[in-house]
């Protein structure tokens, strides 16, 4: 395979990796996707991704295609998806049993993984462009609305 793509190779290769998704979108995913994978994956395969997607290449990791096709069901795009994300990282796990941080895929040589689970975002879209909440709170909203769903954990007394 060579180094450097034209245009009609990226074309090509979005439209192998990511059926139904155009050029441009596909590679904005990858971007997101690289940040906040579905599945956990070596740290050296992300930086060969992201030597890819620099050069304007979309690349596509296990689960990638299916979690933008729920994402984007659900009313999310890159920036959204990456938006949610962001807010996340600032609220500590411990504070929602429903924060995925405790449903995160870890293996011991791998950057870990959040898998994207449509029923629990699929209103936070709603929340931040619709009712007007910043991101932060849509997705605390979001998981507290979640919590019955998730049962408290067992403690041994």
């Amino acid at each position: 395979m060579s180094a450097d793509f034209n245009d009609s190779d990226k074309r090509r290769r979005a439209a192998e990796q990511w059926p139904g998704f155009d050029p441009a979108e596909a590679l904005h995913w990858s971007k997101v996707l690289l940040r906040h994978s579905p599945d956990p994956q070596r740290a050296g395969i992300k930086a060969q991704m992201n030597s890819a997607i620099d050069r304007g290449i979309p690349v596509a990791g296990p689960g990638w295609v299916r979690t933008a096709d729920s994402a984007r069901a659900d009313g999310f795009n890159p920036v959204l998806y990456q938006a949610l994300h962001e807010s996340l990282r600032t609220i500590p796990k411990a504070s929602f049993r429903s924060h995925p941080g405790h449903r995160q895929a870890t293996f011991k040589t791998y950057v870990p993984g959040t898998p994207y689970e449509s029923e629990l975002w699929c209103d936070w879209p709603k929340l931040f462009l619709t009712d007007g909440f910043d991101a932060r709170t849509a997705t605390a909203l979001t998981l507290l609305r979640a919590e019955p769903k998730f049962p408290r954990p067992r403690t041994s007394d």
